[in-house]
């Protein structure tokens, strides 16, 4: 092929190219998912493909048709400048407590953005087809509170998707997933693929609340956990409040002490513990936790202390126990140990119960301002283990 027959052809190939790229329509590759949910918004996430420019459209789930006069626009914003990327975390805000919202997820394909003041575009469509998306935040004056909530699930889909199977997600508040969903975060696609993939369906409208285990602390991309499951402290620590239930979610971190060889000098976890101690010891004199007539602790690793206790399980029971038992939590729901453990008030230093589910076991929580019930379930639906406290000062 002489020169200028290749240049041709080169050129060809180009415009080719770049014709499909300005025709190409924004899409999903993973997503989206809700997180991050209070009484006044909540966070959607999602991936692109390719780079895209998106927004969030909000609408009150109230049967209007959809319309610029009842929507509200959201964009993904970084010190005053809107983003466009393959990775997508819109922060909806100003909304009302236990209302129910809709939301469409809107884009467009950035083609070229090599000049500053002039960016091309392929053309704008919404990326869900099918019915839109329903949110519903949380709200401290509810009767009641329910949830269901997975753990060591080490990116088994199959197992996953037989918990979740037909769940009734309009009776739940929010999904837990307790620690360990993963067995390590090499490649950030991996968290998309078998969490938030394997979830969908289910995490486009239910809230995740994401208690982040041992295993998610593992791997080359394990610091992007935080952007993907955003919350209130910006840490995997925080307190949230639905209905007579605060929560309190807390992060023990790895298992074994920061000097070992499987961390690669990688670990400060003694120091990232103690800086949590403190922010529990304050959280707690919150009048949100305060006033809540049920309290109940989400940590992976549960704070089990006796002889048969890892570095880390042992510190969390040492430091954590003491001011939890003082703030006269209720309940604490782990995972952990790939099988049921259920420790009763006292037997270890514990000022209440600890539930450590089963990795092959859902647990479902229901609550009111009388107390809880605690059900498990295998992967066939058949119900196992129950646990029922009644709160005796109501």
């Amino acid at each position: 092929m002489n020169r200028k027959r290749y240049l041709v052809l080169a050129m060809a190939l180009f415009v080719l190219g770049l014709s499909s790229l300005h025709a190409q329509k924004p899409t999903f590759q993973y997503g989206p998912w809700v997180t991050n949910v209070s009484e006044t918004g909540f966070t959607v996430v999602w991936t692109t493909p390719v780079k895209t420019f998106c927004r969030v459209d909000i609408a009150p789930d109230d049967g209007t048709p959809w319309g610029l006069k009842n929507r509200q626009e959201f964009y993904q914003v970084i010190s005053g400048r809107r983003q466009a990327g393959t990775f997508h975390s819109v922060e909806v805000s100003g909304l009302e407590p236990g209302r129910s919202y809709r939301y469409k997820v809107y884009g467009k394909v950035v083609t070229d953005d090599s000049d500053a003041y002039g960016i091309d575009y392929g053309p704008e469509v919404a990326l869900r087809l099918e019915d839109d998306s329903t949110v519903r935040t949380l709200d401290k004056n509810a009767a009641s509170c329910s949830f269901f909530m997975l753990n060591d699930i080490h990116g088994n889909d199959t197992r996953f998707q037989a918990l979740t199977k037909n769940i009734d997600t309009d009776v739940m508040d929010f999904f837990v997933m307790n620690g360990d969903m993963v067995s390590y975060i090499t490649d950030e696609a991996s968290l998309h693929q078998h969490v938030f993939g394997a979830g969908k369906g289910i995490v486009s409208g239910l809230p995740v609340v994401y208690a982040r285990g041992n295993h998610e602390t593992r791997g080359r991309d394990a610091h992007l956990f935080a952007r993907n499951c955003p919350t209130s402290t910006g840490e995997p620590y925080y307190m949230f409040r639905q209905g007579p239930v605060a929560f309190l979610v807390l992060d023990a971190g790895e298992d074994k002490p920061d000097r070992s060889p499987e961390y690669s000098g990688y670990a400060d976890f003694d120091s990232y513990r103690q800086t949590q101690l403190e922010w529990l010891k304050s959280v707690v004199q919150d009048p949100v936790f305060i006033e809540a007539p049920l309290k109940v602790v989400l940590m992976h690793i549960p704070a089990i202390g006796n002889k048969k206790s890892w570095y880390g399980q042992k510190w969390v029971a040492d430091n954590f126990v003491p001011v939890l038992n003082a703030a006269g939590v209720d309940l604490m729901l782990s995972g952990h140990h790939h099988e049921h453990v259920y420790m009763e008030t006292g037997s270890c230093g514990n000022g209440f119960p600890i539930i450590a589910n089963d990795d092959t076991d859902r647990l479902e929580f229901t609550a009111d301002a009388d107390g809880y019930k605690v059900v498990t379930y295998d992967q066939e639906g058949n119900a196992g283990h129950v646990y029922e406290m009644k709160n005796s000062s109501n």
